[in-house]
């Protein structure tokens, strides 16, 4: 997610010259690319139809065809956490599950749910668009226009907000991380509010999907102790007793 020179070369031609240089170098058959990317995706298309932040020149992006276009192969383009879904199903811990709820907390927070063993994509391939559930409508302003999205408020750049408003060094997840381990105790009150707010946006989840498993991805689900064990404890705290 880190752009080398501010976005001034188009995302798409950095993406085709290196996966030109892979491909070159490739001593299997290529039959077909599948792209994992960020952003509201249209799945018949392949185009980027929406972004939740400013990317360079990213909305309206035909991946697929820019692809297809260079290297003659079928493209297959859909949204970072929908892919992360599926990889979890084919591959990973959510194998032999019918009903899962992967949210990716990171820049962002990104959704891919799986209902009764299908991906649920709604009609243009956007659904699952969980970042920008409302969850306080006069709250923080969000890129995407709205006010209140939970992104705003459960994504690690929502931690790292206010650790810097605490201290400066606190730029980023590593840090802080390193501070609460250390058992700073400003770090640890904001990481007990912080998991508050990730464990209720999950917790209208599971009363809208009814998940038998929710995964937690992104850089910072390697923290068991200091985040998915207390959001684990606050969600079941916090959803009605059948679910």
């Amino acid at each position: 997610s880190v752009s080398f020179d501010g976005y001034k070369t188009s995302i798409m031609t950095t993406v085709a010259n290196l996966a030109g240089e892979v491909l070159e170098k490739s001593p299997v058959k290529i039959e077909g690319i599948g792209v994992s990317a960020t952003g509201q995706i249209d799945v018949n298309s392949g185009t980027v139809i929406g972004v939740g932040a400013q990317l360079g020149d990213w909305l309206g992006s035909p991946v697929k065809k820019i692809l297809e276009d260079r290297f003659h192969l079928p493209v297959t383009v859909i949204n970072d956490a929908n892919a992360a879904a599926l990889g979890e199903q084919t591959f990973g811990r959510a194998k032999g599950k019918e009903n899962v709820l992967v949210v990716t907390v990171g820049t962002g927070i990104g959704g891919g749910i799986i209902e009764n063993g299908r991906l649920i994509q709604g009609r243009r391939g956007i659904g699952g668009e969980i970042g920008h559930y409302i969850i306080n409508f006069d709250g923080v302003e969000c890129p995407c226009g709205n006010r209140g999205c939970w992104e705003r408020y459960a994504a690690t750049t929502a931690l790292v907000r206010a650790a810097q408003e605490e201290n400066p060094a606190w730029k980023d997840g590593r840090a802080i991380f390193e501070s609460a381990h250390a058992g700073d105790p400003i770090i640890l009150a904001l990481l007990d509010d912080w998991t508050d707010e990730i464990a209720q946006g999950l917790a209208g989840m599971v009363h809208i999907f009814n998940p038998q498993l929710i995964l937690i991805g992104g850089g910072v689900s390697a923290q068991q102790e200091l985040l998915i064990d207390p959001v684990a404890r606050k969600v079941r705290a916090s959803v009605m007793p059948a679910f």
